[in-house]
């Protein structure tokens, strides 16, 4: 009997932590239940904050900006509970070693282009551990470019790609079409395009919700000619 088909796009941010722990948990749930189903996953971009200059925004200022400063003396705690629920799904959280949150908008071209080379799980995972783990600038150019090479995209391909057009009207139009649908927050996880299920839900609740995007016919036994695929009939 072969594997009933589950498309799932994952609608998700590079600056979003929740995001990280999000795909992670899908990721598991995917590998529970592979042998049942045969699963397509793509990811489309939404930008937390797209006002965040190329240059960056010093963390103080941005959080200062957008909650009052009262929730710097939030943020220490915040970011422990982050870490111990990221550790939980293997994921190394390191916030203190960047100063300031990046644009992510060259971040979702470089993920939007990965998807002509089947890889972009792996760049997305890879953008992931640069900006929570390592603390990187996920908009230098040099890094995304290193990025798009060690994972799979032609160096050819990259050379030029963020100096160009390519990539900016297809992002914008899927980033359009997510505020369109109703996404407010990510992650946001829609199956076969019709089952939306928002957060990052845990692995179990992923399992759960498998067999009701992608549920089995139930036969009603009646007499009637056929052909079969050998062609007999």
């Amino acid at each position: 009997m072969s594997k009933k088909k589950i498309k799932i796009d994952v609608v998700s941010d590079i600056n979003c932590p929740w995001c990280y722990i999000g795909e992670q948990r899908l990721k598991s749930a995917m590998a529970a239940a592979g042998s049942n189903y045969d699963f397509e996953v793509y990811f489309k971009p939404f930008e937390l904050n797209p006002n965040i200059p190329q240059e960056g925004q010093s963390k103080e200022e941005y959080f200062t900006n957008s909650y009052g400063p009262a929730i710097l003396s939030q943020l220490g705690d915040m970011n422990k509970r982050m870490t111990e629920t990221g550790r939980a799904e293997g994921i190394e959280f390191n916030f203190d070693k960047a100063t300031s949150l990046s644009n992510t908008f060259n971040g979702h071209r470089l993920i939007w282009l990965a998807d002509q080379y089947g890889v972009q799980e792996k760049v997305v995972n890879a953008l992931f551990v640069s900006n929570f783990t390592e603390g990187d600038n996920v908009n230098d150019i040099a890094l995304l470019k290193e990025t798009g090479i060690a994972n799979g995209i032609p160096a050819e391909k990259l050379e030029g790609f963020f100096e160009s057009e390519e990539g900016k009207k297809e992002v914008r139009e899927m980033e359009a079409w997510a505020q369109q649908a109703g996404i407010k927050g990510v992650p946001a996880f829609i199956f076969n395009e019709k089952y939306l299920v928002s957060g990052a839900q845990p692995a179990a609740t992923f399992l759960e919700v498998f067999p009701q995007a992608a549920p089995a016919f139930e036969e009603i036994k009646a007499e009637g000619g056929s052909c079969d695929i050998n062609g007999n009939c």
